[in-house]
């Protein structure tokens, strides 16, 4: 059985790089499909479609944020070959706009950072460890995702057994509306025939007990529910991807007891129904954060 999972979670991995000492960290929560908010320190401005593509080869749904920062305090300083280039450009620009060439060290070092870390890194290719530790989060993460989506599965469990219950007792119900309708009716004519003297034929009777079991029939949306209810179990068994398949077939049980409710005009019935309804309510709910 393949792990379900939450949308739900966090993940965090912490290390030495290429880049210093790094911190990333992964939070996520429930969404339609994979969307992805960056927050990267200075020294990777530009890797963020290399981050994504990361991200999307180990998460499949859920609104993901993802935080890097540097955890160290030490400057590195710019390559000296650029720092070179850097100077003999500057002075070349001071000459053409008639400005003094002199230039102190700090003048070059405070503009050569900043253009280091712009120009040094090479945006089509992840720097080797920042990209290991970015598993290590998202591996994190899915830990986080598992734990909950198991969580979540032991949830629902009990209330598709909630629900089962009450689906036993209108089973057990449905039966018996007819026939208490037929006493009713019965009783009814009685009053009838005994205060105005009208003859009532059985066979009208028969008639009328017949046309009312047949509004009040609930036989097919019972069966219907059962093997939606099946289908549900048999779809935790497997575990893995359920989430939109799991939308499904709750909108599926809530249109099937609906259509029970509305057609049963029995009192026990309809607080079955209710009761059936709420467990749905709370099976969609956590469905929603499920991967």
């Amino acid at each position: 059985m393949t792990d379900v999972q939450s949308m739900t979670g966090s993940g965090v991995a912490t290390g030495a790089t290429e880049l210093g000492e790094l911190r990333i960290e992964l939070r996520s929560v429930n969404g339609r499909s994979l969307a992805l908010k960056q927050r990267l320190c200075p020294d990777l401005m530009g890797l963020e479609p290399l981050f994504e593509a990361k991200v999307r080869q180990g998460l499949g749904r859920g609104t993901v944020t993802l935080h890097v920062e540097r955890l160290d305090t030490v400057v590195t300083l710019p390559d000296q070959k650029l720092l070179e280039q850097l100077v003999a450009r500057m002075r070349e620009l001071a000459r053409e706009l008639g400005l003094p060439e002199d230039l102190t060290l700090r003048d070059v070092l405070s503009f050569g950072a900043g253009m280091s870390r712009r120009l040094s890194p090479d945006i089509r290719v992840m720097p080797e460890q920042v990209g290991a530790l970015l598993i290590a989060a998202i591996a994190d993460l899915r830990r986080s995702r598992q734990a909950e989506g198991a969580a979540t599965l032991t949830a629902m469990r009990a209330h598709v057994g909630d629900f089962e219950a009450s689906w036993q007792q209108v089973k057990e119900r449905a039966p018996k509306v007819a026939e208490g309708y037929r006493e009713k009716l019965l009783k009814r004519l009685r009053e009838v025939l005994r205060v105005e003297g009208v003859a009532i034929e059985p066979s009208d009777v028969v008639r009328e007990v017949a046309i009312f079991t047949d509004r009040v029939d609930v036989e097919e949306e019972l069966q219907r529910l059962q093997a939606h209810v099946v289908e549900l179990r048999s779809l935790f068994d497997r575990g893995g991807v359920m989430g939109r398949r799991l939308e499904f077939l709750l909108q599926e049980l809530l249109r099937e007891t609906n259509t029970l409710g509305s057609k049963s005009p029995d009192t026990e019935i309809s607080h079955c129904v209710v009761a059936m309804k709420s467990n749905l309510d709370k099976l969609k709910e956590q469905a929603a954060n499920l991967e």
